[in-house]
Parts: C-alpha cells; structure tokens; sequence
C-alpha cells in the first residue's frame, strides 16, 4: 500500500551531518578534559538523543559534566545546528517530487527542538513539512513515541506512514510503532546494520525513493 505520509530522519537521511556531529562530540569532551571518544563509539550511537548519547559515551559522569558535555556540545562551532548544515545533494529534488506527487512530509528526528528548527531555517525546508518531531517532546529512538505523535497530529494510522532513515534506530522505531520503513545508506550505520532491521528496502539515495514508492502502486 502506497503511503500518505513520508516521515524523514534528519541527520544523516536528509543532511551530510554524520562526520561534523562525531567531531563535535569529541571537541566537546576534549573542552571539558574527558577522554576523547573514537569514532566508531560515537557512529553508532547517532540517532538517539543528545542526553542518551552521551551517558552511553560516559556512563560513569557525575550530572553537573553531563549538562557541561550537552552544553559544550550544543555551542560548539563544529556542530551542524549551528553552521554550514549541509542536505545531500538529492534532498531537496526527493522533497519537491514528493511533495509534487501529493505525499504528506513530516520529520522525526533525535534532535531537539532548538536544533531542528535551526536546521530546517538554514536549509529554508519549513514549506516542505506538514509536522515534526524531536526528542526533546518525545521519548528517543527507536521508542514509537514520535511516529504516533505524528500521525495523530495529522489523523492517519501508522501503517499509512513510510519512515526513512540511515540508522538502525530509525527503523526499530519504525517496527515499534507498526509503520513500514525505508533506510539509506548515507549515514551513521552501515548496509550490513541496516539489514539487520526490519525494512522494505536499503537504497542507496534519497534519489531512488520516489521511484521506489512509485512501485508501491
């Protein structure tokens, strides 16, 4: 069955932010001079939200570097919220043929409210979303909160939905909630991890979804 609404993951479905967040978490510990992760602990972690990312990073910090860790981060100059957000180049033609084509378009993101907002203001993508939903109002991925959030503000029952993400987060979010999903293989988790979820499909690009969806009919 075709669906009616098309729920995006951010951060690496939509946006190039894969390598400057994993920059940005080990600036971050460097500033507050804690063991600096390596890249391959913090890659497969992206998805969730910022609080969960970083007790999974550190779990054994006292509350007050947990908030200068999410503090630091939040400020810190190499984090895409705060400049050059860059979409992949196939972005914006996936959401104008979608959008063309009469498919409702929303995102569910492990962002927060402040990031996402200014995500979609430097990308100027505000007239693509019908909703949206972040982890700061709804519990993280791979809960199911954001997904049936987003179908009650809109009136539509999951399995009239698609999400597609680039994390294996994205997915199990997806299963939780009874919605079908779609991963790319742009971002954080690789093809192998993607297929360890449940999916209809792994594409290489945002490119290949309309066609793919267009053999949904």
């Amino acid at each position: 069955m075709q669906p009616k609404l098309v729920i995006f993951d951010w951060d690496g479905t939509l946006a190039d932010t894969t390598s400057p967040i994993i920059a940005t978490f080990q600036e971050s510990f460097k500033a507050c001079g804690l063991p600096v992760p390596a890249a391959d602990e913090i890659r497969p972690l992206i998805g969730y939200n910022l609080p969960s990312i970083i007790r999974r990073l550190a779990p054994d910090l006292g509350e007050h570097l947990y908030e200068e860790l999410a503090e630091t981060y939040a400020a810190h100059y190499l984090n895409p919220n705060n400049r050059n957000m860059r979409l992949f180049d196939s972005a914006i033609p996936c959401l104008q043929t979608l959008k063309e084509q009469g498919y409702w378009l929303a995102v569910a993101t492990g962002k927060g409210r402040t990031g996402l907002d200014k995500a979609i203001a430097q990308t100027q993508t505000a007239g693509f979303w019908l909703a949206t939903a972040c982890a700061s109002e709804q519990p993280s991925k791979p809960a199911p909160d954001m997904v049936f959030k987003l179908c009650d503000e809109l009136g539509l029952m999951p399995s009239e939905t698609l999400v597609v993400g680039d994390t294996t987060h994205d997915l199990d979010m997806a299963a939780n909630a009874g919605a079908p999903a779609v991963a790319v293989s742009t971002g954080a988790h690789t093809v192998e991890q993607l297929r360890g979820s449940l999916h209809l499909a792994v594409l290489n690009d945002l490119s290949e979804l309309p066609d793919f969806l267009a053999g949904l009919a």
